[in-house]
């Protein structure tokens, strides 16, 4: 079992900012914008303040729930709920599963660094990445946005993810050496 110490991480990633109405996919945009209209002036909503019958058109299936297991230094992701269209993409069930039992390194790195920020930060992140399988091929391009939920509306106990993929060969906006992509990883700044 690996556990995320996020006091030893080893590895590290820029941090920028991205304004909600630069987020290239209108679907995040709205889901972000659903997000931020829940909090009713609190730091944060809570998942009872999270409808999925107001959620944005084409996002349920690809969305995620998180638990927040442990302590802030030694924290896990536990998979509460797993999209259909996860299941299908990653093609296995999730559910219960911690994400260090789920993610083949580097990916999982990336994705603890993700959660743990939108966190930490009390703020929705925006990322994209390559997306590693189970085997660690990189099979395409993920982008997401990781937002954070909080039963008291202060301290983040859950965190919601939607989450897409462009395959290699598909038609989208990524062009260049699929080996030399980076991550992308920025708050999502509401102003």
């Amino acid at each position: 079992m690996t556990v995320f110490d996020t006091s030893r991480t080893e590895i590290t990633y820029s941090l920028g900012r991205v304004a909600l109405t630069d987020i290239p996919d209108e679907r995040l945009r709205k889901l972000a914008s659903y997000w931020c209209s829940q909090r009713a002036g609190r730091t944060l909503p809570s998942r009872d303040d999270v409808d999925p019958l107001d959620l944005p058109n084409g996002v349920l299936a690809n969305m995620i729930l998180l638990d927040i297991v442990g302590s802030e230094r030694y924290r896990r992701f536990r998979f509460r709920l797993v999209g259909t269209a996860i299941y299908t993409h990653v093609g296995r069930e999730l559910t219960s599963l911690h994400i260090d039992e789920a993610l083949p390194e580097p990916y999982l790195s990336y994705v603890s660094f993700t959660h743990a920020t939108a966190a930490d930060r009390r703020c929705p992140v925006y990322s994209e990445t390559l997306y590693h399988d189970q085997g660690n091929f990189v099979n395409g391009i993920t982008y997401r946005l990781v937002l954070p939920l909080a039963s008291d509306h202060e301290a983040t106990d859950r965190i919601m993810v939607c989450q897409f993929w462009v395959r290699r060969g598909d038609k989208s906006r990524w062009e260049g050496d699929w080996r030399t992509v980076q991550p992308l990883t920025q708050l999502v700044d509401f102003g």
